[in-house]
């Protein structure tokens, strides 16, 4: 009886996940992490991303969680600079790759094509779309904050 219950609760605790994703606004590994909530960034450490400008792997001892994602870091001290200000180190436009929004596409943002520019962490698909957004940082900047203005609640499959 209790096996039919644990299973019962395991089987909806995705429909109540879901919803907090429906509209893919940060991306995110399918499934759950140890903390309760989809894992971004690929788990890496988007503290040392931006502190070190490397892609480093984080590991789920040292994780938090923030708008309703969960953070993977290298160490505790990476971890507890997140939690003092998460909105500092969490990538632009939800963690998509950052020209894939600006044409109006949510692309999977890899930790390792990544920019640093102004204090801002950027992710891209790939080193093509890195290189295409680099012709006009500031510029292709701008037009991804405005298309993410208007995608941010789209699902991926809408785009």
């Amino acid at each position: 009886m209790n096996k039919l219950i644990l299973s019962a609760v395991l089987a909806t605790l995705p429909l109540i996940a879901a919803p907090a994703f429906a509209a893919d606004e940060i991306n995110v590994s399918n499934g759950i992490s140890a903390a309760g909530a989809p894992l971004a960034v690929h788990g890496s450490d988007p503290v040392a991303l931006l502190s070190s400008g490397k892609s480093v792997e984080g590991t789920s001892e040292f994780s938090a969680t923030f708008d309703g994602a969960s953070y993977y870091f290298a160490s505790a001290e990476n971890q507890k600079t997140f939690e003092a200000n998460p909105a500092q180190y969490v990538p632009q436009h939800g963690g998509f790759c950052s020209f894939g929004v600006s044409v109006g596409k949510k692309f999977d943002g890899d930790p390792d094509q990544f920019l640093v520019h102004d204090g801002k962490l950027f992710l891209f698909l790939n080193a093509g779309t890195r290189e295409a957004f680099m012709k006009d940082v500031i510029g292709t900047a701008k037009t991804a904050d405005t298309q993410w203005g208007q995608i941010k609640h789209t699902a991926v499959s809408d785009l």
